[in-house]
C-alpha cells in the first residue's frame, strides 16, 4: 500500500509542477490583446480535500483553469461570464456552484453528501472554487465521483488530495476513472 501511495504521490507532485510551469509559460507568452480562451498544453484541475474535525466540515477547494470552466460553462449554455473582471455577471457564482454540484459528487461513510458552494477567487488564469461539506464529525470513507471538464476535453485529468485523520491520500481522475473510493 505504501508503494502505491508513494507512486501517486509522485504523479501528483509531478503533474501539479506541470501546471505551474504550464501556467507559467502561457502568462508569459499571451500577449495582453490575446483571446481569454487561449490553448495550454494539457488539462488539469487539482482540488484539495480537508477533514476539519473541529467544525466536522470537509473543506474543499479546486483550482481550475479560468478558460476551461468558462468553455464548459458556456457550451452548457450559461452567458458569457468574464471571470475576474469588472464585467463578470452577476450569476456566475451561481452557475459555477451548479456545475461543481453536478461534476463532483461525494458520499461519505456511504451516504450521499450535498456540497455547497461558498465562493471563489481568480488569479490571472485560474480561479480558486471554495466548497464544503457539513456534519462529518467522523470521516471513515469517501467515494467521490468527479467528471470536471471531462464532458470538454477528452485529456482532461482531475487530481485531488485528501487529508483526514492524519493521512494524506492522492486520487487521479480521467474519463477511464471517475470515481473512486478511500478508507481512513
Amino acid at each position: 500500500m505504501k508503494r502505491g501511495y508513494t507512486w501517486i504521490a509522485l504523479t501528483g507532485t509531478l503533474l501539479a509542477g506541470g501546471l505551474l510551469l504550464a501556467a507559467a509559460t502561457e502568462s508569459a507568452a499571451r500577449s495582453p490583446g490575446a483571446p481569454r480562451h487561449a490553448a495550454h498544453p494539457f488539462y488539469i484541475s487539482v482540488c484539495q480535500v480537508d477533514h476539519n474535525p473541529d467544525t466536522g466540515a470537509l473543506e474543499m477547494s479546486f483550482r481550475i483553469f479560468m478558460d476551461d470552466l468558462e468553455l464548459a460553462l458556456e457550451s452548457m449554455g450559461t452567458e458569457r461570464l468574464h471571470l475576474g473582471t469588472e464585467r463578470e455577471t452577476e450569476k456566475a457564482d451561481l452557475y459555477i456552484g451548479r456545475y461543481l454540484a453536478r461534476h463532483v459528487v461525494i458520499e461519505i461513510n456511504g451516504r450521499r453528501a450535498s456540497i455547497a458552494f461558498l465562493g471563489k477567487e481568480v488569479d490571472p488564469d485560474a480561479i480558486w472554487c471554495y466548497v464544503e461539506v457539513k456534519n462529518i464529525p467522523v470521516l471513515e470513507s469517501m467515494t467521490m465521483t468527479n467528471t470536471l471538464l471531462l464532458e470538454t476535453y477528452e485529456d482532461q485529468v482531475n487530481l485531488v488530495h485528501v487529508s483526514a485523520n492524519g493521512q494524506k491520500k492522492s486520487l487521479l481522475f480521467s474519463q477511464q476513472q471517475v470515481t473512486q473510493t478511500l478508507d481512513f
